[in-house]
């Protein structure tokens, strides 16, 4: 007797989980208040000079401090250096420490050489006078500070946008203010200058007068979710502009910080990086300090297990009044159903439904309120992308008999985890939804849930020895993969947990499988199974863009012309619509 064509309900050991739960710089000072007190050089006294600012009683005499002829070298205001040469005796004298009264000495020669080379020759100095600050930027309270309370710096980035005198275009300028604020700015400077990249925030230039410090960045540069904002009331342009400049894989955030922690430092230590946007091109860059606008892990697109490739339409200002027309008339249906497709605009879903539930390429109403499931097209005709089989995550040895069931040694299977897994992706399934979206609503009349609808995309069936107690010497037999195809119609292409996934054994063949009763007073473990769901949904506007999209190609929206004109597989209406069990 086959184990699968004999295997009774009764005789299955199962449990089920259906719905369980740098150093920088400043620009050189004015060096007057140091040259003024030497004005009276060529009137000095012989053997003594005094110093403006310092009181007669800290006049030394000259020989007191400097009894032969040096040079000593020092540094005004850290940028310039000088030599002061002390004055000597006249000839009269036995020269040395005896010189007499000889002829006339010669007072201390000043020489100033060049300015010391700084950090700040990285980058132009600027007039606080040649600044107009235009704009402030809005950043939220916590973003505005750096620097660290636990050292005593209590700093403030305030962020402006700007003109410099004479220079054309506009710049971004950050303000610094508060106690540390020269540190907290020269510790900055020396983190940007660690890295040169169009990706990250460029320095163009450095304010420092009368302790007011300010850095000033290449370009007109606009917090991320600021820039997004600009186009909310258009569906199309919102999402383009998500498209456009994306975060996530193989975007460019993801190109700058790895540019960031592979040739230079670990992206951790600068924190969460804030986005920018330079509106010129659209171009997102970082900034490798706080105080910037909203850090990456905050903003709302965020999805780091996305594949983003980034479409951008050459020769399209994103300043132009007609800017949605041109992308209407620029993009196919095809390229603006993928836009619409990737990570940073989609919603990603996971749910654990009943083990009792058929699923397949179909388009759910989920209902998080009741933790219920509805099935509302028919299964799509389409095949996985790949041969459906059993995935061993822990490489338990395994042996395959000729009826194509799995022989286990039970001494073996106490960390057994299998997995089958139905991928839906490479067949364009979420671009198909995406072109009929409003002709299904439209036919069940739905207008208040629409971003309760989830496309799946993915089914994933999970069987797992989870004890790690000693388990008795006999045998575990799993099903084939191809028992959870229903094999029935209407429902050919519907997937479930047959009646009898698998079973313990004393007998080698399988063929006299142990009851439940018997298989727990043998001490067997139970086996536990469970289903998992994936799929995708989208807010209102999205839908409400493709509608507009659509009636800008010419096309109805609430037919499916453009899914069978672009060849996508067409989804049907269930007409027995019955929940199901399903938690998110």
């Amino acid at each position: 007797m086959g184990p699968q064509a004999e295997s009774d309900e009764e005789f299955i050991v199962l449990s089920t989980s259906d719905y369980a739960d740098s150093e920088s710089t400043s620009h050189p000072k004015n060096v007057e208040p140091f040259i003024k007190p030497f004005s009276f050089l060529p009137s000095l006294l012989r053997g003594s000079f005094k110093i403006s600012g310092i009181s007669e009683a800290r006049t030394r005499k000259y020989w007191e401090i400097k009894p032969r002829r040096q040079a000593t070298e020092h540094t005004v205001n850290k940028y310039y250096s000088y030599h002061i040469t002390g004055g000597f005796g006249g000839s009269g004298g036995e020269g040395g420490d005896q010189g007499g009264d000889g002829g006339t000495g010669h007072g201390p020669t000043v020489n100033f050489g060049q300015p010391q080379a700084q950090e700040t020759s990285d980058f132009r100095t600027i007039r606080r006078g040649d600044l107009k600050l235009v704009k402030k930027v809005r950043l939220s309270p916590q973003s505005g500070v750096v620097g660290r309370q636990s050292r005593g710096v209590s700093v403030r980035r305030a962020v402006y946008h700007a003109e410099i005198r004479g220079d054309p275009g506009t710049v971004t300028v950050a303000v610094y203010q508060g106690d540390g604020a020269e540190d907290e700015w020269r510790k900055h400077i020396a983190t940007y200058k660690s890295i040169w990249d169009p990706r990250i925030m460029q320095p163009y230039g450095l304010v420092s007068t009368n302790g007011l410090y300010a850095m000033v960045f290449h370009d007109e540069l606009i917090p991320y979710r600021q820039f997004c904002r600009r186009f909310e009331n258009s569906p199309i342009l919102t999402v383009y502009i998500a498209g456009y400049c994306p975060i996530g894989k193989n975007t460019e955030f993801e190109e700058a910080t790895n540019y960031i922690s592979g040739g230079f430092r670990k992206s951790s230590e600068y924190g969460d990086l804030s986005a920018w946007i330079r509106p010129s091109t659209g171009e997102l860059c970082l900034d490798l300090v706080q105080g910037g606008p909203e850090p990456i892990s905050e903003l709302p697109w965020w999805d780091d297990a996305g594949v983003v490739h980034v479409l951008r339409l050459e020769n399209v200002s994103l300043d132009a009044p007609d800017l949605e027309d041109m992308i209407i008339s620029s993009l196919s249906e095809d390229q603006y159903h993928k836009l619409c497709s990737q990570p940073s605009i989609t919603r990603h879903h996971w749910f654990q439904v009943s083990t009792k539930c058929p699923l397949g390429l179909v388009i759910y109403r989920v209902n998080s309120q009741h933790g219920t499931c509805v099935r509302i097209t028919e299964p799509l005709q389409l095949l996985p992308e790949v041969e459906l089989n059993w995935y061993n995550y822990k490489n338990t040895p395994d042996e395959l008999l000729p009826n194509l069931w799995i022989r286990y040694d039970s001494h073996r299977t106490n960390t057994l985890w299998l997995e089958l897994r139905l991928r839906f992706w490479a067949h364009g399934i979420v671009k198909a939804w995406l072109a009929q979206a409003n002709c299904i609503f439209a036919e069940l009349e739905e207008t208040a849930h629409v971003e309760d609808y989830v496309c799946a995309d993915m089914v994933e069936f999970t069987l797992r020895i989870a004890d790690e107690r000693d388990i008795p010497k006999g045998y575990l037999f799993v099903c084939p993969s191809q028992d959870f195809c229903t094999g029935t119609e209407p429902h050919a292409n519907l997937y479930q947990w047959p009646a009898c996934p698998a079973y313990w054994s004393l007998d080698p063949s399988g063929a006299d499988p142990l009851s439940t009763e018997d298989a727990r007073n043998l001490g067997f473990p139970a086996i536990h199974i469970e289903t998992m769901m994936s799929g995708r949904s989208w807010d209102r506007s999205v839908y409400q863009g493709l509608r507009r999209f659509h009636e800008g190609k010419g096309h109805d929206p609430e037919s499916r012309e453009v899914a069978r004109q672009l060849g996508y597989p067409v989804y049907e209406v269930l007409s027995d619509r019955v929940p199901f069990p399903a938690r998110g």
